[in-house]
């Protein structure tokens, strides 16, 4: 099974730069496999560079911003493959615990989908 993990990322926190026992731990943490394998990562540019189009009413168009402020944002997305749901709460919730003991100024949470996967 394939899981989308998105980071919803508080965006009135101001946190600074992640330190370097996170950066470890994470190394590590990624190459246990034992709840599931982190298969692709990356982190999202803000809303305001995003590119949106829309499909309504038969007709697509591509939206101009200004959009609304949001509190809160999705800043970066992991796929990871797991035996299991059950196995798959463990690995996340392994994952951002790292981030609660190693960053606690940091405010974020993740939201955990899994991928449909064709046939």
């Amino acid at each position: 099974m394939r899981f989308l993990v998105l980071i919803h990322e508080d965006t009135t926190c101001e946190a600074g730069p992640p330190p370097a026992s996170l950066i470890d731990a994470v190394g590590a943490f990624r190459e246990d496999t034992t709840n599931g394998r982190w298969l692709d990562d990356g982190g999202l540019l803000p809303p305001q560079d995003a590119l949106h189009v829309r499909t309504e009413a038969g007709a697509t168009s591509v939206l101009d911003g200004p959009f609304a402020e949001a509190k809160e944002v999705i800043g970066g997305f992991f796929v990871v493959e797991s035996l299991s749901p059950e196995h798959m709460e463990r690995w996340v919730t392994a994952f951002v615990g790292l981030h609660s003991e190693h960053w606690p100024e940091l405010s974020y949470r993740a939201e955990v989908r899994q991928i449909v996967d064709p046939g």
